[in-house]
């Protein structure tokens, strides 16, 4: 089961509503994920940063399907794929070369690469909201030096919005305990009218620079405490901002992978493909995110209506 402290986005607003921000917590998420593949640790710090980021984005829009944080690089990491429907269900995969990522981290870590230019070298990030009446996208080049960073600066060039970020992740060998990842995000609301006549334009510019500065002085061992709950957190950090929580959101591990996918997935191959993929005419399929394995014959697939 979800903890109270873990697996949680807690959003709030500080300073009148001049600012919102969302903060968030994995544990048992991130485990579930990067775990079930055994990923090497380079791919889950990349998995659980990007859990991270795609918990905080998907918190600031209202939508009624599923929320994709997708990385698509020409280095030894060429995908990325984290997801999020608006009932808080998880799950991501990544595709790499196991050797050449470890080759990357060795550079990484030397301080001879950064993450981005080590892991990825080029490419692109993405957002992706699919909903049933419509769906949005957002893009932004793999060229800043970490995945925060590529996050900050595509709501800079894109959306336009003043954000500040913090991620920490833990892992396993770190902790003794799994894997925890948290992340605390701010950006800047544009002011109304009655904020408007209550500060002055240098008030409202400093109130926000003293925001950026309290985010930042969050420790990594505040962040990453099981035991200290998101409010208190951001309590130690805002109590002085009026400081206003809004309903918190539980996230847990969820693939939509079914039997009925799959087949709908292969149907859109023609028969020839079909007889190629097939084996002593069967099929099997492993889904990329859970690992669940689905067979099933040409006779099946023939029979499917």
């Amino acid at each position: 089961m979800t903890d109270a402290t873990t697996d949680v986005i807690c959003p709030f607003l500080i300073d009148s509503g001049l600012s919102r921000g969302q903060a968030v917590r994995l544990q048992e998420t991130l485990d579930t994920i990067i775990s079930q593949h055994n990923y090497p640790e380079p791919i889950g710090i990349l998995i659980a940063q990007s859990a991270l980021l795609t918990a905080l984005l998907a918190s600031t829009i209202k939508f009624d399907g599923v929320f994709t944080l997708q990385i698509q690089g020409q280095g030894p990491v060429s995908m990325l794929a984290v997801d999020m429907t608006a009932d808080g269900k998880m799950r991501g995969y990544s595709r790499f070369d196991e050797t050449a990522v470890a080759e990357a981290h060795k550079k990484v870590l030397e301080g001879r690469l950064s993450p981005i230019a080590g892991f990825f070298s080029e490419g692109t990030l993405s957002f992706h909201v699919e909903m049933k009446d419509q769906s949005y996208q957002g893009i932004t080049a793999l060229d800043q030096p970490t995945l925060a960073d590529c996050v900050l600066e595509y709501f800079k060039q894109s959306e336009q919005i003043a954000t500040a970020l913090k991620i920490e992740v833990s892992t396993p060998a770190q902790t003794g305990k799994g894997w925890i990842g948290s992340a605390l995000m701010l950006q800047r609301l544009p002011v109304d009218k009655k904020i408007a006549a209550s500060f002055s334009e240098n008030e409202i510019e400093d109130l926000w620079e003293t925001a950026i500065v309290l985010l930042h002085s969050a420790t990594s061992k505040e962040m990453l405490d099981r035991e200290l709950p998101l409010e208190k957190l951001l309590y130690r950090l805002y109590h002085a901002n009026n400081l206003h929580f809004f309903i918190q959101k539980a996230i847990q591990f969820g693939c939509r992978c079914s039997k009925d996918k799959v087949i709908k997935m292969l149907k859109s191959f023609s028969e020839q493909d079909r007889q190629e993929m097939a084996v002593n005419g069967i099929i099997k399929v492993d889904c990329q995110f859970c690992g669940k394995s689905y067979t099933l014959t040409l006779e099946d697939l023939n029979a499917e209506k």
